[in-house]
């Protein structure tokens, strides 16, 4: 998350939400009162003190993040000296965090709140609550992989600002099709984008624009890998254009339809995505797919043996094993 300072005068606090037309996203599609009280009591439950309604989607007239089938997000403002509770199966009991591990990156050092991404289940919805999604984001924290996740209830997950593109926008900057000057300037005018005050862009104009885009293509793979090496399916990686934000790493988001119990087909599922798929375009333009069968037979060995080894030539042969974390610019 990139920190952010905030105008009081933006935010819409709690005791504000049920009026119009605010009362309208909380509930959303509902109109009902009754259930707007209770999501209100619920928000506040959680430590959010009020909704900064921006972002590129527009509901009803106010910015959110983003609208989906199942549910909306919208940035929140979180009290960070506030116990975070993480709620657990019958409410038998609950696990607590101080504010110092909510977030390493804060809004602003003196003060005490940051903005969050808050997830809110529509009423409309056929999921039962957010405890599936919020499980499965904390597995694949532990491998540091997706948002953190800071708290969640029944119909709220609460998890860190990932600033970015989604994968759908990465596509259209890199994937042009054009000669090598061309390229870096359209991977200057992206990088640009997300870059904001990253030390990872610092020395970004000494790089080899290819080999950003080749380092993100890469370290979505690897974060693949390692979801296949936990046994946590995300299940929506070859439809990955709203489920992958870049920043200055590649962040893997949406973990509601993931499991644990299924066979997993993370790697096999992003790399047909990124080299067949509607990623293609950047496959292209970086000269990914010059041997299609090979890479094919690649992926099938991959799916019949998911090893480091396995997974390792599948990298090599797509030119993508060269990038080392200490030297991005080569």
């Amino acid at each position: 998350m990139i920190g952010l300072h905030l105008q009081q005068s933006s935010i819409v606090p709690i005791e504000h939400l049920l009026r119009e037309p605010f009362i309208d996203i909380v509930v959303y599609p509902s109109s009902s009162v009754e259930i707007a009280k209770d999501r209100v009591k619920e928000i506040e439950s959680i430590g959010v003190k009020g909704i900064l309604f921006e972002g590129k989607s527009i509901v009803n007239g106010l910015h959110i993040l983003g609208k989906g089938c199942t549910s909306i997000v919208v940035k929140a403002v979180l009290d960070k000296n506030s116990s975070v509770k993480y709620s657990v199966r019958n409410g038998s009991s609950s696990r607590r965090s101080s504010s110092n591990n909510i977030s390493s990156r804060s809004l602003d050092d003196a003060c005490n709140e940051m903005v969050v991404a808050l997830k809110m289940m529509r009423t409309d919805s056929g999921r039962i609550s957010m405890e599936h999604e919020a499980r499965m984001l904390a597995i694949a924290n532990g491998v540091g992989i997706g948002p953190r996740l800071i708290a969640y209830s029944r119909n709220l997950l609460a998890m860190e600002l990932i600033d970015g593109m989604h994968m759908i926008e990465f596509v259209r900057e890199f994937g042009n099709g054009s000669d090598s000057s061309n390229s870096d300037s359209s991977s200057d005018r992206a990088k640009d984008r997300v870059a904001g005050n990253h030390n990872y862009y610092a020395n970004k104009d000494n790089c080899n624009n290819y080999t950003y885009v080749k380092s993100i293509l890469k370290d979505i793979l690897e974060q693949c890998f390692l979801l296949d090496s936990i046994g946590l399916d995300h299940g929506e990686l070859g439809r990955m254009d709203r489920h992958v934000i870049i920043g200055s790493k590649a962040c893997i988001i949406d973990f509601e339809s993931s499991s644990m119990s299924r066979r997993v087909t993370n790697v096999t599922s992003a790399a047909n995505y990124l080299l067949f798929g509607k990623g293609r375009a950047v496959a292209d333009t970086l000269g990914l797919c010059r041997d299609r069968s090979r890479i094919v037979d690649a992926l099938r060995m991959y799916r019949l043996d998911m090893c480091k080894e396995r997974f390792n030539e599948l990298l090599t042969l797509l030119g993508l094993k060269f990038y080392k974390e200490s030297s991005a610019c080569r």
